[in-house]
């Protein structure tokens, strides 16, 4: 399994600082600290929805200068506003990011100012934590998304576009131009420089939750709403 060149667990413990300190830290805008996927007090970060609220990711070692795949994840929960989860800011010709446009979760790879999308046909639930995962395949092609550990569209844009995030900070929940103001709560950021497969992006999960070492994840189907399973002496309690 391969470790992630960025992971922002987002929460009380780090605030907006990379797990194993291989990143510079994030800057908070207008933000604060809230519940989690797992409901853990302190697990995610809130987004209002303004210009103002966001988290400014500073250029990201390795991957940026990478000229190969890429694959970004993270927990999230709409709050019925569309914008940026997580997109690259400083590059206006080649960027790569994940977004929710129309409720949809997608893609948005720019390539010399040509907007190549993918998104899932299935609105994300508004109020509902949800994993979601996007990745791009420089061998390939393939652009792919992925809901709760599962697939859930796939489609071939070309091989072979580099540097896709090439000299460029990231920014979530807003961007510089204005362009879409993220409401809702995120957790758990992840950044690859490979293209993740099904199997690959499920263990990620999981390895995130570690985060939290008392909690057990049991994985939910496809848009169907997360089950977490808390331990409790003599029995097992589930909680929705």
């Amino acid at each position: 399994m391969p470790e992630p060149d960025a992971f922002y667990p987002l929460n009380g413990r780090y605030k907006a600082a990379e797990k194993e300190n291989k990143q510079p830290k994030g800057i908070l805008g207008d933000v604060s600290i809230t519940n989690g996927p797992y409901n853990e007090p302190g697990g995610a970060y809130m987004f209002y929805g303004t210009a103002s609220s966001y988290i400014k990711f500073p250029k990201i070692s390795d991957v940026s200068d990478a000229q190969s795949s890429i694959t970004l994840m993270c927990w999230v929960q709409p709050g019925g506003q569309d914008g940026p989860l997580f997109s690259g800011d400083s590059s206006p010709d080649r960027k790569f990011g994940m977004w929710i446009e129309d409720g949809k979760f997608f893609i948005r790879l720019i390539y010399e100012y040509s907007a190549l999308l993918t998104h899932t046909a299935e609105d994300l639930p508004t109020g509902k934590w949800v994993h979601v995962a996007a990745s791009y395949d420089y061998n390939t092609g393939n652009n792919s998304l992925y809901v709760n550990g599962h697939l859930r569209a796939s489609q071939n844009i070309g091989s072979g576009y580099l540097n896709l995030i090439i000299s460029s900070d990231y920014r979530m929940g807003s961007t510089r131009d204005g362009r879409g103001h993220f409401k809702g709560k995120i957790a758990e950021m992840k950044v690859y420089d490979v293209a993740l497969n099904e199997a690959q992006i499920q263990t990620s999960i999981r390895q995130g939750s570690c985060t939290f070492p008392v909690i057990v994840v049991s994985l939910p189907s496809p848009m169907i709403p997360l089950i977490i399973e808390t331990p409790v002496i003599g029995q097992s309690r589930k909680r929705f």
